[in-house]
Parts: C-alpha cells; structure tokens; sequence
C-alpha cells in the first residue's frame, strides 16, 4: 500500500494548488484593472475629472478592500478558506455588474468599494493556503506564481479587454435584456463578470487543509503581540514594500491613458499594446525573482530578498524616464516593457519577506493586516496622486511628467530604506533572519516560529 504522505503525490498536489490560486488571482487583477481600458470612454460620459476617475481607480476601490483583509485573514487561519474565496467572487462579480450600470459617480464610487470587499479575500486565503501545503523548497515558486498572476490579470485586462472593446466598438455596443443598449466600455464591463464563472469552479475544486492535531488557532492579541514584538522588521519591510507596490498600480491605472493622450492611441489600441507587452515581460520578473529566492535556498549563495528588493527600486527610474521622455512610440513601449520587468522582480521579494517572518498559524491574519496597509497606501494614494497632480500642476497633457514625478520619489525612498536595512544586517556580522537571509544557517523558507527571539535587523 502507497503510504498516505506520498511525497511526489504531495508535490504535484501542492503545486497544482499553487497554479488553482493563481487563475483565481489572475480573473480578480483582472477585473479589478479593465476600468484603465475604458477610463477614457467613462470620463468623457460621466465629465469626470482626473482627480475623480484616478479615486475610482484607487481609492474606491481599497478602502473595503484593506479593512476587510484582516477579518478575511482571520477567517482564513481558522480553516474556512475554501467558502471565503467562494463568498468573495460572487461578491465581486456582483459588484462589477453593478459598476457597469451605475449612472452616476456616487454609485460608481459604492460599486468599487464593494469589488473591494470581495477581492479582499483572495490574498490572506490563498497565503493561508499555501502556508500548509506548499512544501518549504517550493515556497518562492509558488509565490511568485502568485504575484505573477496580478501581471498576467493586468495584461488580460489589457489585452483582453483593449481586443473585446474594439468589437464591440465596431458593433455599436450590445443590446442586453433588462438593461438596454449599453455602449461599448459598458457592455465591456458586463462580458468581464462571465470568466468569474472560472474562479467559482477552482475555488470549488480546491480541498480544505485537515486540521492539524494539537494546532491552535492564536487569537488577534497574540498576532499583534507578535507584530508587535518584531516592529522594526516590519515597519521597514512596511515601508519598502509600500513604495514597490505604489509604482506598479499607478502605471497599470495610468499607463493606456498617457499613451492614448501622448501618443495618440485609441483606448483599444493602447489596452491592446500594452496588454500584449505586459503579457510576454512582467510575469519573467516574477518568475525570475521566485526562481532566485528558491536556487539561493538550495545553493547557500549569499542572495537576498532585500538586495533584490533594492536592485529593483533602483531600476526604476530610468526605465521609467525611458517611458516617458522617449520621442516616439516604439521607444517608449520599450521603456514600458523594461519597467513592467523591474516592477516584476521586486513582487516576490517583499512577499515572501512576510511569510518566512510570521508563523504559519497567525499567517493569514498578518498577510491581511500587512497586505492590507500595502494596498491601502500603493492603490489608495497612488492613482489618486497621479489624477490630482495631473489636475493641479502639469495637466491633462503630463501625465507623463507626473509619473516620472511621482515614481522616481517614491522608488529612491523604497531604496534607500531597503540600502540602510541591508547595511544594517551586514553589520550584525551574521545572516539575516527572514527580511534577507538566505545562506545556509539562516533559511527563510523555515517559517518563524511562535517562540523564536526576535529577528533583529
């Protein structure tokens, strides 16, 4: 008889779940990003302003979305994760249906507040997830098969969506029972909620971990207890991870609106083009930083998660000023391309910071809580900003200008955060402890425990 832990078995299983999390990943970037496709046909119909359609954009949409994380995370460590990610996609997918036939901004605004909510359960459930059953060799794998399908959902919403609302824009829009003839950003919006179907069936097929005998489920003081406890760790990767994840959802909010008013594109055109790039180049990043993470592990080389983080950070400011500034179209797709990569290696780094430096059995709520604070910030300041600079100092025209602004600030500061904690940890003249230790006496892929000593920066 085969014995029950059968570790082949059990490493298929594991990874197969890992891709299962990443489709569900993927359909929720996806939806939530198609509103850059059809930001220009929606400001035109609604006299929206930048201010108001970058806050669609990013602050509607996080509000719910970071307070809801922490309850979801909790909810994931006592074992529900499988009803969770259910509960969430026909939330979500009620919410898109509703922001497609709202009338007005007010209601726009309460559509995506509610898109929020739902999607707010599929980061802590499905970290939650791979905690238990990803083996510890595979951890930067399947975590950079997570946070490549947030590029691979923004190229579908790209391509995808840039594709379907030339169609649609050719066949006049779409006649639906019950709602009338919509135009076609409108009905673009509609069709989006039908792949969700897809999600609710790998959320179904997905099989609860058995709860592990003696395992005890820490309430919310011990968490905050351990945060707490590790508060230099934290605040630092906080901060850091923050400025990472602000660069990549302004440009995914405002990059087919600078090519549409600087370069002339149309909305399908830019969606199109964009999508096509992101789809080719983003996820290598991803995947490259995941590979490294997990070949440092095996090898003993001195690789860190904190170097990665910062070679990243540095790279964005002249791939940004390469998108930008370029003079002409396929120079500046390029400088575009060589951003998406960039933004793409930096993913795995700080996520997997957080996992290796938080127990499992608090790990869901911690991801939410510190998943929670990096969205609020990243997607709630970051489109916004962009939209009210746009407004208020360079104009409609800049909006070029004002990435370059914005982005070049905010990565120098990730950077030099992450420089000062990875001069600190060579001065303790001893591998780091889960923020960018991967040599052989220090592994990150062993998870912290409840009652290690702090880890010290």
């Amino acid at each position: 008889m085969m014995p029950l832990s059968h570790p082949v078995r059990e490493r298929s299983g594991s990874l197969s779940l890992a891709l299962l999390l990443a489709g569900i990943q993927l359909l929720a970037f996806s939806e939530r990003f198609l509103l850059t496709v059809v930001a220009q046909p929606l400001k035109l119909e609604l006299s929206l302003t930048d201010a108001q359609l970058g806050f669609l954009q990013g602050s509607a949409f996080v509000l719910l979305h970071a307070l809801g994380m922490p309850f979801c995370g909790r909810i994931a460590d006592r074992g529900h994760r499988r009803a969770l990610l259910i509960g969430g996609i026909v939330l979500w997918s009620a919410a898109g249906i509703a922001f497609a036939l709202a009338g007005s901004f007010a209601l726009m605004v309460a559509a995506r507040m509610l898109l929020g909510l739902g999607q707010a359960v599929v980061a802590p459930a499905a970290l939650s997830l791979m905690a238990y059953r990803l083996p510890p060799g595979h951890m930067g794998r399947g975590l950079s098969w997570l946070t490549a399908s947030t590029s691979l959902g923004r190229s579908l919403a790209l391509l995808g969506g840039g594709a379907v609302l030339a169609l649609l824009t050719a066949a006049g829009g779409l006649d639906l029972p019950g709602a009338g003839h919509l135009p076609p950003w409108r009905a673009l919006l509609i069709l989006s909620c039908l792949p969700n179907l897809l999600a609710l069936v790998a959320a179904l097929c997905i099989a609860e971990p058995p709860a592990r005998r003696h395992a005890v489920t820490p309430r919310n003081g011990r968490a905050w207890a351990w945060i707490w406890r590790h508060r230099a760790v934290y605040l630092a990767l906080f901060v850091a991870a923050a400025c990472a994840a602000l660069v990549p959802q302004s440009l995914g909010a405002w990059a087919p609106t600078f090519y549409v008013r600087v370069h002339g594109l149309t909305p399908a055109e830019s969606g199109v083009r964009l999508g096509l790039i992101s789809m080719l180049i983003a996820p290598l990043g991803h995947l490259v930083g995941g590979w490294l993470l997990d070949s440092a592990r095996a090898s003993g080389r001195r690789i860190t998660a904190a170097r990665m983080l910062l070679a990243g950070l540095l790279l964005v400011p002249p791939c940004t000023a390469a998108m930008t500034l370029a003079p002409t179209l396929p120079l500046s797709l390029v400088g575009f391309g060589a951003l998406a990569a960039t933004l793409g290696f930096t993913s795995p780094a700080y996520v997997a910071c957080l996992q290796f430096l938080t127990p499992a059995s608090m790990r869901g709520f911690v991801s939410g809580v510190f998943i929670a604070g990096v969205a609020l910030t990243a997607i709630g300041v970051g489109p916004f900003m962009i939209g009210l600079l746009n407004d208020r100092v360079f104009g409609q025209a800049g909006v070029g200008s004002t990435m370059l602004a914005v982005f070049v600030v905010v990565a120098l500061l990730g950077a030099a955060l992450t420089h000062a904690l990875v001069r600190s940890i060579r001065a303790q003249g001893r591998p780091a402890v889960g923020v960018a230790g991967l040599g052989r006496t220090s592994s990150p892929y062993r998870p912290a425990s409840e009652t290690a000593h702090s880890p010290r920066l």
